[in-house]
């Protein structure tokens, strides 16, 4: 994704930030998209492994990454955010 088309994605994330669309709507669906862009094209270290210019602030990348976290399908083995545990299918450690 070049910088053009993620600075358009990001436009269109933050103008949508306060009332985000719903999801299963057209409107939600290409919110959801631009979403994901923007996280996906805002690495925190660039391949090298050093630090990458700071492309997002940790505020708002914390934000997005909340917020995509939520709009995300849902989770058929509950809400973890990394999905099953290690062992058992679910995470007991909240238990």
């Amino acid at each position: 994704m070049n910088q053009e088309a993620w600075e358009e994605a990001l436009e269109h994330v933050i103008a949508c930030l306060e009332a985000p669309p719903h999801p299963e709507t057209p409107e939600g669906r290409r919110f959801d998209e631009a979403l994901r862009q923007v996280l996906d094209a805002a690495p925190s270290s660039s391949p090298d492994g050093d630090p990458a210019p700071a492309l997002l602030d940790d505020g708002l990348r914390a934000r997005l990454d909340d917020l995509a976290r939520r709009r995300a399908p849902h989770n058929p083995f509950g809400d973890h955010p990394d999905g099953i545990g290690r062992t058992l299918g679910m995470d007991l450690g909240q238990s």
